[in-house]
């Protein structure tokens, strides 16, 4: 019995011995100088940082870009001043400093990186100030990008700490399991294990606390039944007392649409002509129905409202929470007289950001399902009597709309029209037009086919002629429109950003984005996925905000080229509750 609480006893203070050593290693790990070559990429990485992207930054924006960028410097600049001294000691050449000259060489090196520094912080301020300007916003003041600095260096501090906390990690693994385990074996298990502690925290930090708080927060806001919101009268509305979707299904998005929308009599007064009450139909996400089945509801409120007796109809898909444009909504009712039904249902609750990272494939199935029954059902009916059938979809709705169709001749011949607006850079159906562009057009602004079907618009101009004021053929039905604007980073963010310069960055073709703006490998990426929170707060007609010129735009895709397309922007300002863009 002694032996074994000896046994026991050795074996505790063995492990309170390894585990005070192993703890004072990871202190030291943490504490050690930075890397020389680590510090010196980790300052040109962040001199890089301050260079202009598309939007401009707040203070959590410059913090973002500084801190992911000396991120990436540091562990660069690592590596290659390691592979520097390898490749020095492999062909027995010595580079140092005379002794006496080090403190002076030391000065030098230090007063040269503070001059870089502030020239470069500087001149980053001035180029925020420029596209400021450029799209429409009050310039920040400097101690944004002041306090942007400072975070960004504490975040990259934070990740350095990090890391070096996990080498800390493995050598502590390797300390306690060098007497159980042979050598050979001893790097992998060491490895595997500080691999695991990594993955569980990150786990419990990402999934079980900002993903899971972050959905909660999404499926509250789909509950809230705002008091500003009313509840429809009209029989042509979802969520009315006549119609077979409760007000509560809805959901916070659908609510508002079928909320919406201007009085028959303002659009009258609009157009100087008599004017139809417009049709709004919705689905709402339900627990307790999948997909096809919200399609079977939205069909069969087309059905109860009479939607398939109005001139034209509109099939929307919407953005991660629902949400549709108000501008794009009361502009196809304007330029119809209110003679049209627009379509729509929630494929989820979460913002556009949150689904295309937890379910992609939902916004795509929600097009393409909306599209084919509605389409099977035109297809039943006599020709002279169906409604023109547009569609039409923003950001994520504009990319799980595209899934409808194989490709853009599939596109063309199922449609009377098309209006898709700041579509990601992912879009199968967009990268394909973008890459068959003709020769000499830019790629914010591709000419296909000579305009005959398909134009791609950054201003309302572009609906006439191409980016370089060049003719395009007589427009001819369907008639498609891409709006995208050159600053809307929504487009033109994809991950081979990451390691390769884009052609609308290399061409310098867009009004509203500053000519400075370069590639660099990393940063780039960061800088306009940065861009992208913000850029729906952005002025009507740059970022994401596309405001006014869907109108105009609406006007053309239907065919109402004559239409007084002032009078009608100014009554929906007017007369429409906007909202704000969400998503």
């Amino acid at each position: 019995m002694r032996s074994i609480r000896r046994s026991v006893a050795s074996l505790l203070a063995a492990l309170t011995t390894t585990t005070r050593l192993t703890r004072r290693s990871r202190r030291q790990e943490v504490t050690r100088a930075l890397d020389s070559g680590g510090f010196l990429g980790a300052s040109i990485a962040s001199w890089v940082a301050t260079s202009p992207s598309l939007l401009p930054r707040t203070w959590w924006m410059w913090a973002v870009n500084i801190g992911l960028s000396q991120m990436y410097g540091y562990a660069s600049g690592v590596v290659v001043s390691r592979a520097i001294q390898h490749t020095a000691e492999a062909l027995g050449v010595r580079v140092g400093i005379i002794p006496e000259l080090r403190s002076r060489a030391r000065w030098l090196g230090g007063a040269a990186l503070v001059g870089i520094t502030a020239y470069s912080w500087m001149r980053g301020v001035l180029r925020q100030r420029e596209i400021s300007h450029l799209v429409g916003r009050e310039p920040k003041n400097v101690a944004t990008a002041g306090v942007g600095a400072v975070g960004g260096l504490g975040l990259a501090l934070g990740a350095l700490v990090s890391v070096r906390a996990a080498v800390g990690t493995g050598r502590m693994y390797r300390a306690v399991l060098r007497p159980y385990l042979p050598a050979r074996v001893l790097g992998v298990v060491s490895i595997s294990l500080t691999a695991a502690t990594v993955a569980v925290l990150l786990e419990r930090l990402i999934r079980g606390r900002l993903l899971e708080q972050a959905i909660e927060k999404a499926e509250a806001a789909n509950r809230l039944i705002s008091p500003e919101v009313r509840r429809p009268v009209s029989a042509l509305r979802s969520g009315s007392r006549e119609s077979s979707q409760s007000w509560a299904s809805l959901g916070a998005s659908g609510r508002r649409i079928v909320a919406g929308g201007a009085e028959p009599s303002v659009i009258a007064g609009t157009i100087g002509a008599p004017a139809h009450e417009p049709i709004r139909v919705y689905a709402g996400r339900s627990s307790s129905r999948g997909l096809p089945e919200a399609v079977e509801a939205v069909l069969a409120e087309l059905d109860r409202t009479g939607a398939w007796d109005r001139e034209v109809l509109v099939l929307f898909t919407g953005t991660g929470t629902g949400w549709l444009q108000e501008w794009s909504l009361s502009a196809i009712e304007f330029l119809t007289g209110g003679d049209c039904a627009t379509a729509s249902l929630q494929y989820s609750v979460y913002t556009s950001a949150l689904s295309a990272v937890l379910d992609r494939h939902a916004p795509r199935l929600a097009g393409m399902l909306l599209f084919r029954a509605v389409r099977e059902r035109l297809d039943r009916m006599p020709q002279e009597r169906r409604p023109r059938l547009f569609v039409a979809g923003e950001s994520l709705g504009s990319y799980g709309g595209h899934a409808a169709f194989r490709d853009p001749a599939e596109m063309l011949r199922g449609v009377d029209g098309a209006v898709w607006t700041g579509t990601p850079g992912f879009t199968p159906i967009w990268r394909t037009l973008t890459r068959g562009r003709r020769a000499g057009s830019p790629a914010i602004a591709p000419v296909i086919d000579h305009g005959r079907h398909i134009r791609f618009v950054t201003t309302p101009a572009d609906l006439e002629t191409d980016f370089y004021d060049g003719l395009y053929l007589p427009w001819e039905a369907p008639r498609i429109v891409y709006a995208q604007h050159a600053s809307d980073p929504i487009v033109w963010w994809r991950p081979s950003l990451l390691w390769e310069a884009p052609d609308w960055l290399r061409e310098k073709a867009g009004r509203d984005v500053t000519r400075h703006m370069q590639w660099f490998p990393w940063i780039t990426f960061w800088q306009v996925a940065a861009d992208m929170p913000l850029s729906v707060t952005m002025p009507g007609g740059h970022g994401h905000s596309y405001h006014e010129e869907m109108v105009p735009i609406w006007a053309a895709v239907l065919g109402r080229d004559d239409a007084d397309v002032p009078a009608i922007v100014a009554a929906i300002r007017a007369h429409v509750d906007l909202g704000k863009n969400g998503g």
